[in-house]
């Protein structure tokens, strides 16, 4: 992460000390612009003055209201997981965010990723990892949408779409952190709580322990959408092993001395799962959202882990790391996996809305 990025979420948004509260103050004009932009948007979509296009399968989107670190990709797998095992043929659709792809790419079919990370982006090959079925990115998700169709899916989860109403949803699931704060910049919100009127379910998720109880009451406190809450678990570690992955047993770190990498939105609870497994935390490297590690990367990280017994990252950067020669056994990723409470509701519910979608 930059120096600029870290402070605006570290010392901006949660208003710390003189200087977070001045910055802050500075940026509530642009703050009001960006929320008279979003709400001419909306409107636009209300009255009909932008098009809405409707596919002939159904579509899923987990999205959230703020940017960066709610978990909506976990979230997405483990639902399209759930659908899956519910007998529905799924493809997963991102919009493959720092890839170079411009058009459609079909990043799997069902058999591991068919692109590198370069073509599709980090979080897409990373399914594709992941998932038995289809992984999809596409610029315009319509067009992502109408691939998946062509290729025999009839339920498409959508990864990070609740802003994009230019495709017509069958569910939308929002998450939200327990943090909502000011809009953007001064803030992390995309759009304001009253944008949960749109939302089919809320999936509450307060991975911090700075979360704000008051957002926790006024999402629970709304009787008009059911909240799932969840809570995010190291399940296993995982290692490359020949351009496949494969699960170890997560309670090999504990009383380990590791070395911790990041290069994700919000890295605190990462670093938290690491600990809690009681590994010693011995060295942290820590690099922006989607960072593009370099041979001077690994050259560094080489250097400054000779002394460690494992380098501890995410599964969102070993897709990127895994490419260089570390010592065999010695780079893992913990497997991060959601806790969703009443589950089987939430899988039931979007279940039904997607069949109903089809029938139609």
């Amino acid at each position: 992460m930059s120096r600029v990025a870290q402070q605006i979420r570290d010392v901006v948004w949660p208003r710390r000390g003189i200087r977070g509260w001045a910055a802050w103050l500075a940026l509530k004009p642009a703050s009001g612009l960006f929320a008279t932009g979003v709400a001419l948007r909306n409107l636009g979509y209300r009255i009909g003055l932008f098009r809405v296009h409707k596919a002939g399968i159904a579509v899923v989107s987990v999205g959230n209201l703020s940017v960066g670190g709610s978990g909506k990709t976990p979230i997405t797998l483990w639902l399209a997981q759930q659908l899956a095992a519910h007998g529905a043929r799924v493809a997963i659709l991102l919009r493959g965010y720092r890839g170079r792809a411009r058009q459609v790419t079909i990043v799997s079919k069902g058999a591991g990723p068919e692109v590198d990370v370069e073509t599709a982006g980090d979080e897409a090959v990373m399914l594709a990892k992941s998932f038995d079925g289809a992984v999809i990115t596409a610029r315009r998700r319509a067009d992502g949408v109408a691939a998946a169709e062509e290729l025999g899916y009839d339920v498409v989860v959508l990864d990070d779409g609740f802003q994009h109403r230019a495709l017509a949803r069958d569910f939308d699931l929002v998450l939200l952190n327990g943090r909502p704060g000011g809009l953007l910049p001064a803030g992390p919100m995309r759009e304001r709580l009253s944008a949960l009127k749109r939302a089919d379910a809320v999936a509450f998720v307060d991975k911090s322990e700075d979360g704000d109880p008051a957002a926790a009451t006024v999402v629970k406190g709304r009787g008009d959408k059911p909240v799932f809450n969840v809570r995010f678990v190291a399940t296993a570690l995982v290692e490359a092993d020949g351009g496949r992955w494969r699960e170890r047993p997560i309670g090999l770190i504990s009383g380990r001395r590791v070395a911790v990498v990041a290069g994700i939105a919000e890295p605190g609870p990462f670093y938290a799962a690491v600990r809690q497994w009681e590994a010693q935390i011995q060295e942290v490297f820590e690099y922006s959202d989607h960072h593009r590690y370099t041979q001077a990367d690994w050259q560094r990280l080489s250097r400054h882990t000779r002394e460690v017994d494992l380098i501890v990252t995410t599964e969102k950067d070993l897709v990127k790391l895994e490419h260089f020669p570390f010592a065999k056994g010695k780079l893992v990723a913990l497997r991060i996996a959601p806790d969703i409470e009443d589950g089987d509701t939430l899988v039931r519910m979007v279940s039904e809305r997607a069949a109903r979608a089809a029938a139609a």
